[in-house]
């Protein structure tokens, strides 16, 4: 695989020593106490195993917004400069971007570094678990420092929405499309289960279901998904989840059928949820409107 945002293992091992900065976008999830996901950096798993010369891209407090009230809020496109600069990213530099999990980590640091205008970064298909399944060698710890970089953020068209624009979808007076990249499980909510459910009349199109069982996308896969859909180039439509993660991985799985003009909601349902007085459906748009507070 050569063409597109998409590369294989083969493509980047053969590049590897070049001018190509490699990150691990990897992001630890674990159960908190009272049985809640709780996000952690994915530093510890990165040193424990990596491709060799990969640079840590911390997802957690690098390209995202640590002040901000939500997680992987995106930070200020002079933020991201700096970052990318930190990870040696310069003018001249291809960027891949890999995880350990589905990829949608890694997706959301290529969406992020293209809403600043560096768009030269690809992204590992398979990640990790597709690297080490051609064979490839791995190794522990840390790379050496990367000489800081001179990458410089451009304007770029926006590639994020916020919570009024969502608004106005909800309440019908914004004909946009939207699409819930959760799992449909997550999208159906539980009317038992408080503030559980998805945003009105935004419909399920799970990312999950655009992996292949080695969590790898396909065109193909993709296309045949987005057709049945009705996901098409020219609706601007609008992408969210629960952090704008799986919506990042649904928003790189598009792009690679030509869809490029989707936009992700930042804020997505941490935000939404997070205001008592907005309303969430449980169950399938179609089957009455199932308000749940």
């Amino acid at each position: 695989m050569t063409d597109g945002t998409l590369v294989d293992a083969d493509w980047l091992h053969r590049r590897l020593g070049g001018d190509v900065i490699v990150l691990d976008a990897t992001v630890d999830r674990r159960t908190g106490p009272d049985g809640a996901t709780v996000f952690v950096s994915g530093l510890a798993l990165h040193t424990e195993r990596r491709i060799p010369g990969a640079h840590f891209a911390d997802l957690i407090t690098g390209f995202s917004d640590p002040s901000a009230p939500f997680p992987f809020t995106r930070p200020s496109t002079a933020r991201i400069q700096e970052y990318a600069r930190d990870l040696g990213i310069g003018e001249n530099s291809t960027v891949v971007v890999y995880d350990r999990l589905t990829g949608a980590w890694a997706a959301r640091v290529w969406w992020v570094l293209r809403s600043a205008g560096i768009t030269n970064v690809r992204v590992l298909n398979g990640g990790l678990t597709a690297w080490q399944a051609a064979g490839l060698p791995v190794t522990d710890g840390r790379a050496a420092a990367p000489a800081r970089g001179d990458v410089v953020a451009r304007p770029a068209r926006a590639g994020f929405v916020g919570i009024e624009r969502m608004k106005r979808i909800a309440d019908g007076d914004d004909p946009t499309p939207a699409v819930c990249a959760l799992r449909r499980t997550e999208y159906l909510g539980d009317p038992a289960r408080p503030r559980s459910g998805h945003i009105p009349r935004t419909t399920s199109l799970p990312y999950a279901d655009f992996l292949g069982p080695d969590n790898t996308l396909s065109p193909e896969r993709t296309a045949r998904l987005a057709a049945a859909h009705g996901l098409r180039a020219g609706a601007c439509t609008v992408l969210y989840c629960g952090g704008a993660i799986n919506a990042a991985g649904l928003a790189l799985a598009v792009h690679e059928i030509g869809i490029e003009d989707v936009v992700l909601y930042d804020g997505s349902l941490a935000e939404w949820r997070a205001d008592p007085d907005l309303p969430l459906v449980t169950g399938p748009e179609d089957e009455g409107d199932g308000s749940a507070g």
